[in-house]
């Protein structure tokens, strides 16, 4: 059996600590994890019978912290966020198959990006002196050294990069390791219990009658749920209005044609797997409906194709939709909540794969050693909120 030893120290504040986490995908369950290997007693709860029913499971499992955030000049706090979760993934995807005991597909193949007209040609120019500049890796390659990597390439395609620290994981695999880990673990996983009212006082109490004394939301684009006091008074968490962005994904049959490393366009990506190679993603601000638009579905197939050819006649394994968890500033909200003993791990938008285990992290600092980092200070959930505590103390 695989081992069950905390991966991080005990904290002696955790002694004692029991800690509800509602929600059951990557990021509830990573927190979970790391708040358990600090000694807490922790208990997830979903409204789902499955682990990750909501983004998670719908994702690419793209780790991209060089692609996603060295150009974005005025996301410097998200870029060292995406940094530091880059770094720190090879340990947690290591903890979690050694506490599992199976892998989750994760791929050090690294990503490319490639261009196939001029303009894109000064795009990869862009983000590559993005790179050099924010000390990421990287290595510019020429058409053939593409075709060399990856020979089901376009002739098209006149230049590249490769992000050699750009990886990705298997999503389902994730979710299925984790629940494993967790359970090994010792913590408690209430699948199909939705949270719909927690009522605070010298404990939270949830609907089933246990008792915390720390609450962590990490519903994704689900509905928080309400919190009020012994007598029936609601409390305010202070939290904006999840931001809904629906995204379409297109799986296709694995085979030899089909490429090795995560392939990003100007419009659109490649991400294979072992059981399929996924072509993404529409992102489609303020719809929350997960009915699949088959004009989309053909346009990131004619999209991938111009990348890789192969991909016009692959046979279709399956298509779907689903509904990122955005915010009005497109940064998550991690930290304490407007509730002291409340804490947000929410609005992750397209990277919560990658953030999972830097939010664990945070959470962790907060909920049990009352810590907040630099890193944290920016993703303070109460940034939108004009508002002081609630009238509420554990």
């Amino acid at each position: 059996m695989p081992p069950a030893a905390p991966a991080s120290p005990v904290s002696a504040k955790s002694a004692g600590l029991r800690i509800a986490v509602v929600g059951a995908g990557i990021i509830g369950l990573s927190a979970a994890l790391e708040m358990r290997a600090r000694g807490a007693d922790v208990v997830v709860y979903d409204s789902g019978t499955d682990l990750g029913a909501g983004a998670t499971i719908r994702s690419a499992g793209m780790l991209g912290a060089a692609f996603e955030w060295a150009v974005e000049e005025d996301q410097k706090a998200l870029a060292a966020l995406a940094r530091h979760a880059g770094m720190i993934w090879p340990d947690f995807a290591g903890r979690v198959e050694r506490l599992a005991g199976g892998g989750i597909e994760f791929s050090r193949e690294g990503a490319l990006v490639v261009a196939r007209t001029a303009a894109e040609i000064s795009w990869i120019e862009d983000i590559a002196a993005a790179c050099q500049a924010r000390g990421l890796p990287v290595q510019r390659l020429t058409a053939a050294e593409l075709k060399r990597l990856e020979p089901g390439l376009s002739d098209d395609i006149r230049g590249g990069l490769l992000l050699p620290e750009d990886r990705q994981v298997d999503s389902s695999l994730v979710l299925q390791r984790l629940g494993a880990a967790l359970s090994r673990h010792g913590v408690g996983l209430r699948l199909g219990r939705k949270i719909e009212r927690i009522v605070g006082g010298a404990l939270f109490q949830t609907p089933d009658g246990d008792r915390f004394n720390r609450i962590v939301l990490a519903t994704g684009a689900g509905a928080l749920p309400e919190f009020v006091g012994p007598r029936g008074a609601s409390l305010a968490h202070g939290l904006p209005v999840s931001v809904p962005v629906k995204g379409q994904m297109l799986a296709l049959a694995a085979g030899a044609a089909m490429p090795r490393h995560v392939i990003h366009m100007r419009e659109g990506y490649i991400a294979p797997k072992a059981r399929w190679t996924l072509v993404g993603a529409t992102s489609e601000r303020g719809r929350q409906d997960v009915e699949v638009d088959r004009a989309a579905i053909a346009d990131l197939r004619r999209r991938g194709a111009l990348a890789v050819p192969a991909l016009a006649q692959a046979e279709e394994v399956t298509s779907w939709a689903g509904v990122r968890p955005g915010t009005p500033d497109d940064a998550p909200l991690i930290g304490q909540t407007a509730i002291p003993g409340v804490f947000a791990a929410l609005g992750h938008f397209r990277n919560g794969i990658l953030f999972a285990p830097a939010t664990a992290e945070i959470v962790a600092d907060q909920a049990i050693d009352g810590k907040v980092s630099p890193l944290a200070a920016a993703f303070d959930p109460l940034r939108f909120d004009n508002g002081g505590e609630a009238p509420h103390s554990p």
